[in-house]
């Protein structure tokens, strides 16, 4: 039976057991896969950029593709470089400029990558459906408009018969009965019952030319509605169904602010409301007021007007570069908070500025690709000290207290560290991290056999014990001075 003393003794050694494990799978995973994973990841994430640089010009030649090449080498290099030499802990340092400056080369470079690198997953994911859809939708508005202008044609058209077989009627009570204009007048052919008539010829003779006009939309809808059964984003041309839409639209225009239309409102206007009190019939001024006639005529007026000119469209043509570049930054700007940018369904697309899901998941895997470079590169980068040290080398300065060894001796300037050390005189430990930062090139000789007068005065009132020997000046490398003590210090904590 395992008594209580044992039982916290077996616990410590399953986790020592299964720390030791994690570590050895984090190396393997460090030596065997990371690199590679970043140098894979590096070649998608260029040539997603790359495709995205070159398609800016299709008839580029072969120097500006070399050239596109160079520029994504470098931001490919820049980006895993940047984030290869970022360390978190030198904006807690006296780096903190060099930190800000890797920090910033990287999201710059990550920005560019991502940027281009759309382009490419865009095309795959969602230019087709988002095309299409856009497409369909300025198809389906136009084909609203047109019905629109269809149902007020058919208005006008109504009315105008309306206007002609009332008119034709009281013509016909005019010359029988009389009184359709003034009670008191005998029925009888005359100035009253010609303008009766008179006005259903007229009536009439535009009701012909409205029908011809409704014929003509109702013409126009057919075509866009078959533009819309035809129309495929893979195999049309966006440029050329454009063009053909807008030459559809400007004829369409014609019809709607045409000679027709816009002599109709100042023929009516003749006709209507105070005007029917001097009205000119037969060489005569007569007066034949009727309400029915003015409110059709008001009627007419306002389908009139509400005939607006078409709108040309503007398709999105996946294979434009200007248009991808745009449509990407509309979709960059649907990832940052607080945009009023919706991101909707690709069916519930109402607007050309519309980000749908595709877009995200698109730009999302640009983002992805260079986040795992991100990811891997930190995984595979050694410490922070790394870059000055090897494991070995630090375990051999752990048997030094070298603050308190070199204080005497260590001299801060502005830019650098000098370590002055006294001649003739047995300073052991002092001898000893010399030769210790001599191996790890920490130390550059710039002077001796310095008698003491030659030092600076700062430099005499800490060695004043020391002033009748000669001194050897060292120049110290900073960066490396100050990252082996903070690595002491972390040691120490531990």
């Amino acid at each position: 039976m395992i008594n209580e003393r044992q039982k916290p003794k077996n616990e410590k050694m399953v986790s020592q057991l299964f720390s030791h494990g994690i570590e050895k799978i984090l190396y393997f995973f460090k030596q065997h896969i990371s690199y590679q994973a970043v140098l894979l990841l590096s070649i998608i994430s260029f040539t997603t950029s790359y495709y995205g640089f070159i398609s800016l010009v299709s008839d580029g030649g072969v120097l500006t593709k070399i050239l596109f090449f160079a520029v994504v080498v470098v931001i490919q290099v820049a980006l895993v470089y940047s984030i290869s030499q970022l360390y978190l802990r030198e904006f807690f340092s006296r780096y903190i400029l060099r930190a800000s400056l890797l920090l910033l080369t990287y999201l710059l470079s990550l920005f560019i990558s991502v940027l281009f690198s759309f382009n490419f997953y865009y095309k795959i994911f969602s230019a087709t459906e988002f095309s299409q859809r856009n497409v369909t939708l300025q198809l389906e508005a136009i084909k609203e408009n047109l019905e629109d202008a269809q149902s007020s044609f058919n208005a006008v058209y109504l009315s105008l018969k309306d206007l002609s077989d009332y008119s034709m009627k009281r013509s016909i009570e005019e010359r029988t009965q009389g009184g359709t204009c003034d009670e008191t007048k005998i029925p009888k052919p005359g100035p009253r019952s010609a303008l009766r008539e008179f006005e259903s010829k007229l009536f009439q003779s535009h009701l012909s030319s409205v029908e011809a006009l409704k014929a003509k939309v109702t013409q126009e809808i057919v075509e866009i509605k078959k533009m819309l059964q035809a129309f495929n984003p893979k195999k049309g041309d966006i440029e050329e169904l454009e063009e053909q839409v807008n030459q559809k639209i400007t004829q369409i225009n014609r019809l709607l602010r045409g000679g027709e239309i816009s002599l109709l409102p100042k023929v009516l206007v003749e006709h209507n409301g105070a005007k029917r009190m001097q009205m000119h019939s037969l060489g005569r001024v007569i007066s034949c007021p009727d309400s029915r006639i003015s409110l059709k005529i008001d009627t007419i007026a306002e389908h009139l007007s509400s005939l607006k000119p078409l709108v040309k469209v503007a398709f999105f043509d996946m294979n434009d570069q200007q248009q991808l570049i745009e449509r990407t930054i509309n979709v960059l700007l649907a990832i940052i908070p607080f945009t009023n940018t919706h991101v909707v369904a690709v069916d519930s697309v109402s607007s050309p500025t519309d980000v749908t899901q595709s877009d995200i998941k698109a730009i999302g895997l640009g983002f992805l690709v260079d986040f795992f470079i991100f990811f891997f590169t930190i995984l595979s980068k050694e410490p922070y000290r790394a870059r000055y040290f090897t494991d070995d080398r630090v375990k051999q300065y752990q048997k030094y207290n070298i603050r308190r060894i070199l204080n005497p001796f260590v001299f801060e300037g502005h830019f650098s560290y000098h370590i002055i050390v006294p001649n003739q005189r047995n300073i052991q430990k002092v001898d000893e991290l010399v030769i210790h930062f001599h191996m790890d090139k920490m130390l550059t000789l710039i002077g001796n056999n310095i008698p003491f007068n030659e030092l600076l005065l700062v430099h005499q009132s800490k060695l004043k014990t020391f002033e009748k020997t000669t001194f050897k000046v060292y120049k110290l490398d900073k960066k490396k001075y100050i990252t082996l003590l903070a690595y002491m210090d972390e040691i120490y904590n531990d």
